[in-house]
Formats: C-alpha cells, structure tokens, sequence
C-alpha cells in the first residue's frame, strides 16, 4: 500500500531505514562507500558487537551528529540502554539532546517512571498527561522548584568536568565504596484535615525516598484511630542518601482499613528547608488542598568520614558550587539593641572569617579581632519541671572551624539546643575565675550542706524512701523530691500536686523508768515552710517523717473531735449517775420515768469499770 511505501522510505534517527522492528527496539544502518543503503546492517546496541566494529559511543550508533539534533527513543529501548550502557549513555546525553516517549503497549495510556531516564541525563521524558499517577506527580515536583519554567539544571555529575566523579557515575550501582552518605533526619509531628473527605477515618503517613536504587527506601507510621482533623504521629525517620541531587520525598495520607490514598504531595529533597515546616498537601489530581498540610521537622546531619573514605556530596558536587551555597547563621550576644544577629555564610565560611566580618560591621575597622573570639554553647532541655538543671557546655570555637559543619553537628534529638555566643577575652576571664571559685566552694561545702531523710508510706508500692536534700530544704521540698522519686506509683498518679501532702512528725521519746519498756509516740504536722533538718535534728528518740494527703490528716481530726465530744457527753452521764446512785460495780439501770431516749439508755447502761476506762 501507499502507506507502507511511505513507511519504509521515512528515515529514522538510528539510520536511514530501521527495517521491521518489535516495539521497543531499536536498529542502525551504516552505508558503506558505493553501496546501497540496504546493503549493510549495522548491529543494534542490544546484539553484541565485535571487537573490530565496536562504536566508539553513542553518537556513533545514533546518527545524530549536530548538536541540534534530537534522537528519540521508545521507553523499552531507553530502559535497556540505561541498564547496559549507562556510563556511554550519561557521556551521550551531554553533547546531545535525547528524548523517550511511553511505550505503544500502554494502552491503558499509563506511564513510565520518569526518574531512571533523569538519573541518565535524558533530557525529554514525554509522558500521558491525561492519567495522573505517581510519574506525572513526580515530572511535577521535577519543575515546580523553580515556578514551572520548564527547564531545571542537570546535576554537575551529569555534564562538569570538573566534578570528581565525571564520567564514572552509574547510577544503578548499588554498592559505592569509600562514600559516606548524608544522613537525613524527618519527623512526622502532626497533621491538619488530611482526609477531607471523610472526617472518621483512620489515617497513616506513607514516606517513599525516590532516587536512585541505592537511596530509595519506604516508611510508614502508625495509624491514628478515627482523628483526621488533627491527628499526633510524633515519629522520627533516618534514611541515607548518596545522591542529594535527585532525590525526592513522596507523602501519602493513607486510609488504614481501606489502604486509599487521601492526599499526597511530593518535593525534591534539596528544597526541603531545615526545621520545622508545614507542607501543604494535594489531592489525586495534583491540586492544592488549601487547609490540609502535614507539620514536619527535617534537618540533614553532617557525614562522619572515616579512614578513606570522603562524602558524597563532596563527589558528586563542584567545590565551587557548594561554596556558593548561602546559609544563616544566629550570634548571640552583639552588643546593641538587639539580642542576636543573623549572618549570611557559605559552606566554606570558617570561624575567623566571620568574627572578621562582624567586627567590621560593629565595630568598625579599629578594633582587633584578636580581643574577641566565639563561643559554641549547649543547653540542655529538661523534659521534666522538677529535673535538676544541668549547666550549659561551652567551649571557644577554633578559628579555622568551619562554621556549616558546626551547625550541622547538633543533634537537638539528644536534649540541647545550641547557639554561637560572641564574646571578649577580658568577659571570658571573669567568667572563668567566678566559676573557678564556685565550683571551689561547691566542693568545699557539698558534704556539709547536704542531709539523708527517709519519709514513710509513700504509696503501697514503695513503702518508704530515702532523699538527700539540701539542709535548707522545707517540708514542701522534700514532699516535691518524694512525689519524683515515686512518679509512677498510681495513687501518686491520681495525686501528683504537692501541695495536697503533709510531713507528719512521728517521735518515739525515750522512757523515763527503765522498767516502763514501752512509751506513747508523739504526733505533729510540719508546716509546708518549716526546715525539715531543723526538726529532724531536735529529735531526741526514735522518729520517722510519714507522707500523708491533707484529706486524712483533716478526717483524722474530725473523727478525733467526734470521739472528744463523745467521751465528754459519757462523763457528764456518768456524773449524774454517781449523784443519784452513788459508786455502784453492776450494771446501771435508768428508771423508767426518765426522759431519756433509747440511744441515750443504752449509752449509760456500762459498768463502771468501762467508763473510769
């Protein structure tokens, strides 16, 4: 037919006629001199070529010799090249323009991913617009960095030749030898109307790491049970990665009983801002969701190189690149009105350099850089209010230190905060000496100033305790120590405010008589103000301190009152009976035209002996 004809007399960018070819495939024809076009076939790239008639690379295969030509590849056909010949690929694609398109068998109009052909260097990846799946979310993040401008730079392992690992990156290598990765650290805190179409439902986060074979890996938390307006996951990640350049992050809300996607949203992790962030989610569709958004907290932590090995993002980067990455860096304690000032720095900004800069911003050209240093300083967090406060570490930072690095060392996971103090060497001095002087006095009078009290009945658990508290410890102090000590005792749960206890005092005094063995303990309340050493010292026999709630102590008194009241009403009784009847040993009877009542009769019908009793 006409159309065949047609057909075979199209040329392809693999040769003048490509012949009959299975979908995916891929052939070149040489013309040789004084031959005719279909006399010789060269051998495709999937075939195994003598050693004789071995291209020397990619160009020579593909007819594409100017450098505005574009060669367009079937997805099959770019896929085996990636896995056979990714180095040759990679050195092809940085002279030339290559291009691959969806396979003709996809007839459900799905589409390929489009990150193996990126990590190659292809420039044109062509995919379905009408089906949104992940690829098409992907090639979205891809351009959305820059505000969709259609054109996004290579990395520099791609195309410089000045980047160390030029022309020996593979990206489906699975094993890199003598490369420390960056450690990357996510928290899932919160989220904020992730199901906005079904308010009951169970959710869970699903973190996909996309990039290279060696950098992906998937996490998932745990699901929240029927919250998805404000729903607390509070999980934390690690997760390596070689190859920062293209890497991204995949978020999905999933429904835990019926694993459907709710929302998603997907970044390139070089835009991921360290600290904590709210990240906007999108529906299936790729459209923004405007109150739906996860709160997450993300930081990268500095390679820990060991022996020869370097990091990777030294390899796979220009020095002169990195370099010109800005970061802000916070100095505390800048005289003027402000309590801190931000400074712009680069990767290779070292300690010196910056103390250079802000002395000449401050202070102005007269001042000596050598009267001034910085200080790097640690503060500890207490998690709990009643957890002694630890002193912050501090220490001159070196002035070759380079200041990115500083920065990148803090683990905020272990319980500090850190900061960068400027300082003068005569403050530093003083410093130095008053904290000389008070640890010298701490040490003098650490053993005097201390004392060991044991309080009882703490909680059914813990029967009693020992404290070592100050000297000047009140009674409110010591209950506070207790109640710490023994936190998760569950009648301390249910009461845990010191305020609601009392010390009881209780002293066995000594016995006048040494024939009298045993002597009657005395009982009293320390008030919340008073020094429990000063008490403890006044004893003068055996005594303990019993913890008790305000609430018995007040029932005791009220039940003491009642039986005071009680013994008195019995002795006025017993009065009028001795004036009537006289000292009687039987029982006393009341007559029978007394007024008194059936309760008052069988109060007074006691001997004698029980009520002198």
């Amino acid at each position: 037919s006409s159309r065949g004809k047609e057909r075979k007399s199209r040329k392809s960018i693999f040769g003048n006629n490509p012949g009959r070819l299975s979908p995916g495939e891929s052939a070149t024809l040489a013309k040789a001199s004084g031959k005719g076009p279909f006399d010789v076939m060269r051998q495709t790239w999937e075939d195994p070529c003598p050693p004789y008639n071995s291209p020397a690379s990619l160009s020579a295969i593909i007819r594409t010799p100017k450098c505005y030509h574009i060669s367009s590849l079937n997805e099959n056909a770019a896929k085996r090249l990636c896995r056979r010949y990714s180095q040759k690929l990679i050195q092809h694609t940085t002279c030339q323009l290559l291009r691959t398109y969806p396979a003709a068998t996809r007839i459900d109009s799905s589409n390929p991913h489009p990150l193996i052909f990126w990590l190659h260097g292809v420039q044109l990846v062509a995919l379905n617009y009408q089906t949104d799946d992940l690829p098409l979310q992907l090639n979205a993040a891809m351009f959305e960095a820059n505000g969709g401008c259609g054109y996004v730079l290579k990395p520099p392992v791609l195309w410089d030749k000045n980047c160390s690992m030029y022309q020996q990156f593979c990206p489906l290598e699975r094993d890199l030898d003598n490369k420390e990765p960056a450690i990357y650290s996510l928290t899932i805190v919160s989220g904020q109307n992730v199901c906005p179409s079904n308010s009951t439902g169970s959710p869970c986060i699903e973190i996909d790491v996309l990039g290279m074979p060696l950098d992906s890996c998937h996490f998932r938390t745990k699901p929240i049970h029927r919250n998805t307006l404000n729903p607390m996951w509070n999980e934390q990640f690690l997760f390596r990665v070689h190859f920062e350049d293209l890497v991204f992050l995949r978020f999905a809300v999933v429904e835990n009983n019926s694993s459907a996607v709710t929302a998603q949203r997907i970044i390139p992790l070089k835009a991921l801002k360290r600290g904590y962030r709210h990240i906007q989610l999108h529906n299936l569709h790729n459209e923004a969701l405007e109150i739906s958004s996860l709160f997450i907290n993300s930081r990268r932590m500095e390679e820990s190189p060991s022996g020869n090995t370097l990091p990777a993002s030294m390899l796979f980067s220009m020095g002169e690149r990195k370099a010109a990455v800005t970061y802000k860096v916070t100095i505390h304690g800048i005289p003027g009105p402000e309590p801190f000032t931000v400074f712009n720095v680069n990767g290779g900004t070292t300690a010196a350099q910056l103390l250079h800069q802000l002395l000449a911003t401050t202070k102005g050209s007269e001042s000596c850089a050598a009267d001034y240093f910085l200080m790097e300083e640690k503060s500890f967090i207490s998690k709990e209010k009643s957890e002694c406060r630890k002193p912050p570490f501090q220490r001159v930072i070196g002035p070759e230190e380079g200041l990115v690095q500083l920065l990148n060392s803090w683990f905020p996971e272990e319980g500090y905060v850190g900061r960068i103090i400027f300082k003068t060497r005569e403050e530093n001095l003083n410093e130095r000496n008053i904290f000389q002087e008070a640890k010298e006095d701490a040490a003098i009078s650490s053993e005097d100033d201390s004392f060991f009290v044991q309080v009882h009945d703490v909680s059914p658990e813990q029967p009693r305790t020992v404290i070592k508290a100050p000297r000047f410890s009140t009674a409110q102090d010591v209950i506070q120590q207790t109640l710490c000590k023994a936190k998760y005792s569950y009648s301390i749960l249910s009461n845990p405010n010191p305020s609601d206890y009392v010390l009881l005092e209780e002293v066995t005094k000594e016995p006048a008589n040494k024939k009298s063995s045993t002597s009657k303990p005395s009982q009293r309340i320390l008030s919340d103000q008073e020094c429990v050493f000063q008490a403890q010292s006044k004893w003068k026999g055996a005594g303990k301190f019993i913890l008790k709630l305000k609430e018995q102590v007040q029932a005791a008194r009220d039940d003491k009152r009642k039986g005071i009241s009680f013994t008195n009403e019995l002795k006025k009784l017993t009065k009028s009976s001795k004036q009537y009847r006289g000292f009687i040993s039987p029982p006393l009877q009341v007559l029978p035209d007394s007024p008194q009542s059936k309760d008052e009769r069988s109060a007074c019908s006691l001997t004698f002996s029980d009520i002198m009793e």
